[in-house]
């Protein structure tokens, strides 16, 4: 081998005639001569990932294509730790499971790290040879030279790289990016800013940024800027600049100074990011969240926000009545405009301090300050009562109901329960509950949910029972049959129906409590002989059980249906439902009798009771119970007395709790009394 001098002045030949690539090729063919060996790589090393990738290889004179290997457990490792490496023999001994070293056939290995300008490991060199290696000093130092140059090379080849990275980033971002030199003029942008703004990259160059001022920031935002940009070295925030044909740009920036190793600012860098959509999409989102779909109007969840500030205000609740039949008339395209239009018009000839829909066709105004609901409810009835609601192609007049509401709490219930008030009055009508109203209301649904818990433990534990008030047949002086009446025995007190009918009712349980108490009537008089009466309601009519269930009943417990009386109230009787009319004429051919309770609360229809063919009717108790003092109520009493006796129905008084009124009644010919005077109910 030559000595060290030419084997530098042949490395000298192959350095500096070439860049990237060619240079790295040029490198391992000339080492691979001038040391003659087998095979030479140059590579740049990932320390994270513990992998090497080639930049050039050399075996046995030919260029080879580049690959990635892992460093572990292989020589290499050592070396991209900084370390140079030489083994003159046995390398596959020393790293057995080095896959590369074995397949070569490697039997000597010299590796030498390359390193940048601030003292990082780059890269290696490595020489791998079939057999020892003799001159392994010389070697060592060649590649020692050789490494500054390389390691420069290399260095150079990642900083391209960077640059080629920030380049593409520059060119193709989606945000506008402007570079500025110290003197503030643009000297480069790039197709996006192009893209947002309007100019071209030729109308731009040597422009101050204020090309794109919008002008609607005054000097002080621009002093805090630039203070900020000087101090802090950069500024972040939203800003407002203009379009080349004039429009305003909301804008995310942010500005950087860019300063060389002195300190000296020679650049500024900014970026522009278009908020427009974004604006676009917050308002969209915020419209959506606090607005009703329907109205238009703002939404539940914006008033209960405007409640939670507190202090006293004064609610108007608002319904469009017979949206129903709008509906079916005009359909609900058609409906929905009228809402729409409707709610328009309020907000037109009402300043409130918010309008919200909260269901539809009902709508609420509210006002901080004290406000006449009832003139304002008066004036919108007024208006709407002249002129009409137009949708589309549909116009027509519509009606208002109203309710109003004044407190500090709960609101929205209050104004519901004043407006469902103002409709049950039938006619125009505001009524304005005050917050001490409410608080009744509160206190009324707290008994309601305690009569509601009280009957589902009643059903599941059977706590309902049947209590017996015995009925006097006047003719004879004696008890003949019974009414069942339901009770509720719980923590040893009787508890009458008026304390949970009506939460039972709104809960969809009276048909359970119809079985429960008729079962058990039917147990007890299964071993009696009296006639008795069990209460049917409306709900167990909708349910049309009836007849199976009471047929049920009579065979269980063997008692002819001759002996029961089933008493409906005077609504179902004179109701339009005809499923109830033929369920009820069903039960009387099987052999049940039919008593119409409370006659005279409600229709007194006399055509239906005929329809019937009822075998009893049970004169209500407001006639009754001041019938020896009160002139009305005895010549009702009387005209119902001479009704029954022509039509051969059994009269039956109830609410009789004096001789006196007994003696009224005989004096009619009343057929039966029911009350206190003879029984009181009782278990049987």
């Amino acid at each position: 081998m030559h000595d060290l001098t030419s084997k530098l002045r042949r490395f000298s030949e192959y350095v500096g005639q070439t860049r990237g690539q060619a240079y790295f090729n040029h490198i391992v063919l000339g080492l691979a001569e001038i040391c003659e060996c087998d095979y030479i790589m140059v590579g740049e090393v990932h320390n994270e990932m513990n992998t090497c990738s080639t930049l050039a290889v050399c075996d046995n004179g030919i260029i080879q294509p580049d690959m990635t290997y892992s460093l572990a457990d292989t020589p290499c490792h050592l070396v991209s730790h900084d370390q140079i490496c030489c083994f003159p023999a046995n390398v596959q001994g020393m790293f057995p499971k080095d896959q590369m070293v074995i397949d070569y056939g490697a039997e000597s290995y010299i590796g030498v790290p390359l390193h940048s300008s601030q003292g990082e490991v780059l890269g290696i060199i490595v020489a791998l040879n079939k057999r020892p290696i003799d001159d392994m000093d010389e070697i060592v130092l060649l590649f020692e030279m050789a490494a500054y140059r390389v390691a420069a090379e290399l260095e150079r080849r990642i900083q391209d790289r960077s640059l080629d990275m920030l380049s593409s980033i520059f060119r193709y971002s989606s945000e506008a990016m402007i570079v500025t030199d110290a003197a503030h003029k643009i000297v480069e942008v790039n197709d996006a800013f192009c893209e947002m703004f309007g100019y071209s990259r030729e109308q731009a160059l040597g422009k101050n940024p204020s090309l794109i001022s919008s002008g609607e920031h005054d000097a002080g935002f621009f002093q805090a800027f630039w203070e900020q940009v000087t101090t802090r070295g950069n500024w972040r925030g939203e800003i407002k600049n203009r379009h080349a044909d004039g429009r305003i740009l909301e804008q995310w920036s942010s500005v950087n100074q860019v300063k060389d190793e002195s300190g000296r600012t020679h650049h500024y860098t900014a970026i522009y990011t278009d908020l427009t959509e974004l604006k676009k999409t917050q308002a969209e989102n915020h419209y959506l969240a606090s607005t009703d779909q329907l109205s238009g109007l703002s939404n539940k969840a914006l008033l209960s926000k405007e409640l939670a500030r507190g202090g006293k205000k004064w609610m108007l609740a608002i319904r469009l009545d017979g949206l129903r039949y709008f509906n079916e008339a005009y359909g609900f395209d058609a409906c929905d405009g009228l809402i729409r239009e409707t709610a328009s018009q309020i907000m037109k000839l009402v300043e409130a301090d918010c309008y919200v829909g909260i269901d539809a066709g009902k709508f609420v105004l509210l006002f901080n300050q004290p406000t006449d609901l009832v003139e304002i409810a008066r004036a919108l009835h007024q208006h709407f009562s002249f002129s009409q609601v137009t949708a589309g192609d549909v116009s027509v007049y519509i009606s208002l109901s109203f309710g109003g509401c004044i407190g500090d709490a709960d609101l929205l219930r209050l104004s519901s329960s004043a407006l469902r008030q103002s409709q049950a009055q039938g006619k125009f009508s505001c009524v304005v509950l005050e917050q001490e109203c409410g608080q009744r209301v509160a206190s009324q649904r707290h008994v309601f949910v305690e009569a509601n818990n009280l009957i589902h433990t009643a059903l599941n534990n059977e706590l309902l029972v049947p209590f017996f008030q015995g009925i006097r047949n006047n003719h004879n002086g004696r008890i003949t049959h019974f009414e069942a009446l339901a009770r509720i025995i719980h923590d040893g007190k009787v508890i009458s129906p008026y304390s949970f009918i009506e939460a039972a009712q709104v809960a969809g349980m009276l048909p359970l409590i119809t079985q429960q108490i008729a079962r058990q009537a039917f147990r007890i008089m299964s071993k009696k002989d009296y006639i008795f009466s069990v209460n049917i309601t409306e709900h167990d009519l909708n349910g049309q059980y009836l007849s199976n269930f009471l047929n049920e009943l009579c065979n269980t417990y063997s008692v002819a249906p001759e002996r029961v009386i089933l008493e409906v109230l005077e609504g179902i009787s004179s109701s339009s439902k005809n499923n109830h009319l033929k369920q009820l004429r069903d039960l009387k051919r099987i052999g049940f009798k039919l008593a119409i309770d409370d006659f005279g609360t409600e229709y007194s229809n006399f055509e239906r009771i005929l329809e019937l063919e009822i075998d009893y009717l049970k004169i209500d108790a407001r006639y009754i119970k001041q019938i020896d003092t009160d002139s009305k109520s005895y010549e009702i009493v009387k005209a119902f007395a001479y009704f029954c006796k022509n039509s051969g129905i059994k009269s039956i008084a109830e609410f009789v709790h004096s001789q006196a009124v007994q003696d009224k009644l005989l004096e009619l010919g009343i057929d039966y009394s029911q009350g206190f005077l003879f029984s009181e109910p009782q278990p049987l």
